[in-house]
């Protein structure tokens, strides 16, 4: 993905913050992304560390060495704590804070760290991270991103410039989706989850995400037969969800699914046009928003040592209580 043109498409305020800023080396120590679900914020994140690493004021380059190093996370000056991957704690922001203490072990002086989703860190890292900001060593740059401003604390906030990105265009987006080859289908779906084409058609021949659609195509359509439902919960959710990342991208397909069915049930329309037979099944559930806010719940307690299977089993048996 080419961020550069990216940004100066579809960003257009974030572009001239960062090229005015990058010119004039005029960065602030500390930085908030953010951006609704869709938007590739962590992606962004990277690109930024990038260039501020990059330090020749201007946008880093598709073929710079330090913006490719920094996409491996293979550059000495340079940190991400990904909490959509795995739970931070304490001691991470700690370890980060020492390794960013230690004498550089590049001719770059500059040194940029990520924290990817904030809202996920829990109370004691939030303290740790609160200290890290209030006291910035030279040349070190934080960029943190959410995708939910309003549970970023204010003490956080008032600590960062904050950025705000906006989501391209839905319709558009599928469109420059299937351009570049995806199916209709697969654009329609990954485009909540994705707002940019590129991502869309690199993610839509994977075989995770693949897995993930079917069995939630499977288990939708027989939302109102208990006996089957509980089958495919047993002999496909629980075969297939074996992981945190896995658990968490079922879940967010089976909300843009529920989410879509209460729009529908109010306009009579869809996104998801691909799928306007589920879609128009989910629509007719009794107690639908209540799904959805079960289902909302049960992600944000999947970043807890929770026992995934029985954190499945019961949220789906609660859903079918709800409507049968």
């Amino acid at each position: 993905m080419n961020y550069e043109k990216y940004l100066e498409k579809y960003q257009e305020i974030p572009y001239k913050i960062f090229k005015n800023s990058l010119s004039k080396n005029s960065l602030f120590h500390a930085y908030l992304f953010v951006g609704e679900t869709g938007t590739p914020l962590k992606e962004l994140a990277m690109y930024f560390a990038s260039c501020i690493l990059n330090n020749n004021g201007d946008f880093a380059k598709e073929d710079d060495p330090i913006l490719k190093n920094v996409f491996k996370n293979n550059y000495p000056n340079f940190v991400v704590l990904d909490t959509k991957e795995k739970q931070i704690k304490i001691d991470d922001i700690r370890e980060l804070e020492y390794h960013f203490s230690q004498t550089t072990l590049t001719a770059n002086p500059r040194k940029v760290y990520i924290i990817n989703e904030i809202n996920n860190l829990g109370l004691d890292s939030i303290n740790a991270l609160l200290k890290f900001l209030e006291e910035p060593k030279d040349e070190t740059y934080a960029i943190i991103t959410t995708e939910s401003e309003f549970r970023v604390l204010p003490t956080i906030k008032s600590r960062t410039e904050i950025i705000h990105f906006s989501l391209i265009n839905q319709k558009e987006l599928i469109n420059d989706a299937i351009n570049d080859g995806v199916n209709e289908d697969d654009a329609q779906l990954l485009s909540f989850f994705y707002n940019d084409s590129t991502f869309i058609a690199e993610h839509a021949s994977e075989e995770t995400y693949l897995e993930s659609k079917n069995v939630a195509i499977s288990l939708l359509s027989y939302i109102y037969n208990k006996e089957e439902f509980l089958n495919v919960v047993l002999n496909q959710v629980l075969k297939t969800v074996k992981d945190k990342i896995s658990a968490r991208n079922f879940i967010d397909l089976l909300i843009v699914f529920f989410k879509e069915a209460l729009k529908f049930r109010i306009n009579k329309e869809t996104i998801l046009t691909k799928y306007v037979n589920i879609i128009t099944r989910l629509s007719s559930l009794k107690k639908l928003e209540d799904d959805i806010i079960l289902l909302m719940n049960s992600r944000y307690e999947i970043g807890y040592n929770l026992n995934l299977s029985l954190l499945f089993i019961n949220t789906l048996n609660k859903i079918l209580e709800n409507e049968l």
